[in-house]
């Protein structure tokens, strides 16, 4: 097979092509050696793949990297409260007080009879005789004695709304005198002995009525003119 060359200088066989095959563009001619129909007039070049970008591989899974010092798969946790674990201090015990003497008393300034005698005695008594706290008795010590609903005061009478819950009256015993008065408080209802209103300290004598709100009160003493704790102290006789 002889080939001869034309004048854009390719080489083809006269024999098969009457004229150029490669200048002549509407002819196409079988390659054998790529195993398909090239075009005329272009190079038959193996085929190329596309090669991957620089950097990291195409199928490479990219992961995020985690922040500077934190670990991905560390569990995060809220910090406990300051303190939180420590032992706790143990709470500090108010001490009991001294026998004879009321809790209640602990609290108050101490009465001149209980410092001197040790306890607090008693020196009479009321009962009450109407209200709602009928048939229940209250004892008087030295000093001023305050009457209200409240816990805190000296006699508590409960269950009548209208006594004041402190101070709304008071009855006082003297030692020095050996007398007891009866004082009015800073109730909203007037305080009534023996039917007769208490605006000024008045003396209290034996059954005498003291009356407040839906209460009346019976006054029943201890020391007077036959008896004193102070005279029992003395010679230890009545």
């Amino acid at each position: 097979m002889s080939q001869i060359e034309c004048g854009r200088g390719h080489l083809y066989d006269p024999d098969q092509y009457p004229a150029c095959p490669y200048c002549n563009g509407g002819q196409r001619i079988t390659v054998a050696s790529a195993g398909r129909t090239a075009p005329i007039g272009r190079p038959v070049t193996a085929a190329r793949r596309t090669a991957p970008l620089s950097g990291p591989s195409v199928t490479a899974p990219q992961k995020t990297a985690p922040l500077s010092g934190i670990s991905v798969t560390a569990p995060q946790k809220t910090a406990p409260p300051r303190g939180y674990g420590e032992p706790r201090p143990e709470p500090v015990q108010t001490p009991p007080p001294a026998p004879g003497v009321s809790v209640m008393a602990a609290n108050k300034t101490v009465g001149m009879m209980q410092s001197q005698m040790g306890f607090d005695p008693v020196v009479g008594w009321l009962a009450c005789v109407a209200g709602p706290s009928k048939g229940k008795s209250y004892t008087i010590r030295g000093g001023i004695n305050a009457i209200g609903r409240s816990e805190r005061m000296d006699i508590m009478v409960t269950g009548d709304l209208k006594i004041s819950a402190e101070n709304h009256a008071k009855i006082s015993y003297s030692e020095k005198n050996n007398r007891f008065n009866l004082l009015p408080g800073e109730g909203r209802n007037i305080v009534y002995l023996n039917n007769e209103e208490v605006f000024a300290p008045m003396p209290l004598c034996a059954y005498d009525i003291i009356d407040f709100g839906e209460t009346r009160l019976l006054f029943v003493p201890l020391c007077g003119e036959k008896f004193t704790w102070k005279a029992e102290e003395s010679d230890g006789t009545v």
